[in-house]
């Protein structure tokens, strides 16, 4: 199964303790969607293709997406939905997405936020801090909390 990653799942280190089996295919980017901070990331569809959202993809088996489903709470924190992802080599995919359903008015912790800044540059996607990562952060605060 293809898992497609925008927050701290993009985090190789991270990655290989939560899910031992999973192998990285690449990076691309979700079309019509942009990337948000409630505590924790997510991404929420916005109908304007011009916006894009980042993501590694990753190929998982049963055991590794089970063990995703207990990490992120499903189906309480997160639900699952199969999206497309635009590969970086011209390709085409759909891979199932974590969506978060509760909501926690509050940005990210300094290092949740810096773990995925940091995977952004390893993965090749430093110029994406600027345009994605830090608009988002900047919307979490602009909405009435101390970072």
């Amino acid at each position: 199964m293809k898992y497609i990653a925008y927050g701290s799942n993009m985090v190789q280190e991270q990655m290989a303790v939560r899910c031992p089996d999973a192998k990285l295919i690449g990076t691309g980017y979700i079309s019509g969607a942009r990337l948000e901070f409630y505590l924790h990331a997510t991404v929420e569809k916005t109908g304007d293709m011009r916006n894009r959202v980042p993501v590694a993809v990753w190929e998982i088996n049963d055991r590794d997406e089970r063990s995703l489903d207990r990490y992120e709470g499903f189906p309480s924190y997160y639900i699952k939905e199969t999206w497309p992802v635009h590969m970086s080599d011209g390709s085409q995919i759909n891979g199932m997405i974590y969506l978060m359903k509760m909501i926690r008015q509050s940005p990210p912790h300094t290092q949740y936020y810096e773990g995925i800044a940091n995977a952004y540059r390893r993965l090749g996607l430093s110029s994406q801090i600027r345009t994605v990562l830090k608009p988002a952060l900047d919307r979490s605060l602009e909405r009435g909390y101390a970072w």
